[in-house]
Order: C-alpha cells, then sequence, then structure tokens
C-alpha cells in the first residue's frame, strides 16, 4: 500500500482500520539512528512501540457518544520495493470496537508528514452487510487543515429517505386515484 492512504470498514460491531503513512508522519521519532538514510527493520522495530502509542492518541473514530477504543494496533515497517521507486511506508492495522446500535460518525487522523509535499491522506470508507457485501461506500481527502472528516452525513441520509418517502406518497395518490376511478367506471357499468 502506498504511503498517505487509509481505509475504514465498518462491518457488524467494529470497525477496521488499515493507515500506509510515511516515516515522517511520526513527529519525534527518528527511525534512521545511524544516520546512513535507510530505515532498517531493526530500528523500526526500537521505535514500534512508540508508533502505536502516537496512533492511538491521534487517530480517533467517534460515534453520538465519543472516541471508540481502538483495540489491536499492530504497525509493520514496509521497506520501498525498489530503489528510487517508492518511499518506506508505515502500515498501521486496527479494530475500533462499535457500541450497539451507533455507527462511528467522524473519523480522525492527525499524523503528517510536514516536510512532504502533497501530503493528503486518501481514505475510502465502506460499510458492510453480515454477508460480506459492501453497502456504502465514501472516499475522504484528509489534510492538516481538515484533519477530522464526518462519515456518512447523515443528512444526506435524512433528504434521501424524506424524498424516497416523498416520491412514494406520490404514486399511492396516483394508484388510490386510479384505483377509484377504474371502480367508479365498474360501478356505472
Amino acid at each position: 500500500m502506498s504511503p498517505d492512504r487509509a481505509t475504514l470498514n465498518l462491518r457488524e460491531d467494529a470497525a477496521y482500520m488499515v493507515l500506509s503513512l510515511r516515516p515522517t508522519s511520526f513527529e519525534g521519532i527518528k527511525f534512521d539512528q545511524n544516520d546512513d538514510g535507510v530505515i532498517s527493520f531493526d530500528e523500526f522495530q526500537t521505535h514500534q512501540v512508540l508508533v502505536q502509542k502516537l496512533v492511538a492518541q491521534r487517530v480517533q473514530l467517534e460515534d453520538e457518544r465519543g472516541a471508540l477504543t481502538l483495540e489491536g494496533v499492530f504497525v509493520h515497517f514496509e521497506a520501498p520495493h525498489s530503489a528510487g521507486l517508492d518511499q518506506p511506508s508505515i502500515i498501521v492495522l486496527g479494530k475500533f470496537a462499535m457500541r450497539d446500535g451507533l455507527v462511528p460518525t467522524e473519523w480522525t487522523i492527525d499524523l503528517w508528514a510536514l516536510k512532504e509535499k502533497g501530503n493528503d491522506i486518501e481514505a475510502t470508507v465502506t460499510t458492510q452487510a453480515a454477508d460480506g457485501s459492501v453497502s456504502a461506500r465514501q472516499s475522504l481527502v484528509f489534510t492538516p487543515a481538515e484533519n477530522s472528516r464526518k462519515l456518512f452525513k447523515k443528512d444526506s441520509y435524512a433528504n434521501r429517505n424524506f424524498m424516497l418517502l416523498g416520491i412514494s406518497f406520490v404514486f399511492l395518490i396516483v394508484f388510490l386515484w386510479l384505483f377509484r376511478r377504474k371502480k367508479v367506471k365498474l360501478v356505472e357499468a
């Protein structure tokens, strides 16, 4: 997964997150301890617990009652696959436990590679039914200025539901009018 990408998959009672961030996103951590210009897996491992702590502090998922608990955070260092092609990235996997009957409403990512240009984080959020089929999808872009994004805005769902209700009501009126008109013609005959 290339750097500056994220996914969040809402399924049943949990939200599963994958983040791919540049090492410079973790402010205050000097991964390249021997200053050779390359981050080794051993250098990454010495800071793994600190990376997990920063993720827990700066990546939040909230519902109507507040922040959800981030469980099972796993971090992995992915070195560039070939010289000069991709930057290294730190892959973060985590699971947020969702509360019964509530869905997450806001996602915050506050880890930025400020030394890099164009470091917006492109994210995809999906909701899945119990059978695994995707029922909704949303694309988001996180920036340092807009590091918190609303998920599946309720207003858009409410507006869509009211519109569908209105259309159904119009069809019902037309159906009743046609039925009544046919009934009147049958009685006359």
